[in-house]
């Protein structure tokens, strides 16, 4: 079954959340916490993955908290999604270190690598500005209109 991990709905929750933040002033871990209705540990957990991948800051101290270590229009969805998953990869098949045995006479090795490559466009395609001012949800219903 296709699933998001709730590791990267967090992770995308809490970017989002620091993207809202207009002044670009560190939100409290703490605070992030009770407002997104996340753990603080596993809030922590995400925010070091995010930290390493240099999406986000720290700062310590009793005015310290995370903050965005860029501008939201410089941060995809897809930066996002790798620094808390790795890269995506819906198939080991399409995998850069796997090799299939059936590869020459496989059916759907070519449907998994068109969806992935999907996927990956998609989510590339949306900068966090973007989920700030919800403007993709009212752009996708517009789409289905």
């Amino acid at each position: 079954m296709f699933r998001i991990s709730r590791k990267l709905d967090y992770g995308i929750q809490l970017m989002v959340a620091l993207a809202k933040e207009s002044e670009g002033r560190p939100i409290p871990t703490a605070k992030l916490s009770k407002m997104l209705d996340i753990p603080l540990p596993f809030l922590h957990q995400i925010g070091h993955s995010l930290m390493q991948a240099g999406l986000i800051n720290a700062s310590p101290g009793p005015r310290g908290g995370i903050k965005l270590s860029q501008s939201a229009e410089e941060i995809s969805v897809l930066e996002i999604a790798e620094s808390l998953e790795g890269k995506i990869c819906i198939n080991n098949c399409l995998s850069e270190h796997d090799i299939c045995q059936k590869m020459d006479e496989c059916t759907s090795q070519t449907m998994w690598a068109t969806m992935q490559d999907q996927i990956i466009s998609f989510l590339g395609g949306i900068n966090l500005d973007i989920l700030a001012k919800q403007e993709l949800a009212k752009s996708l219903i517009a789409e289905q209109n």
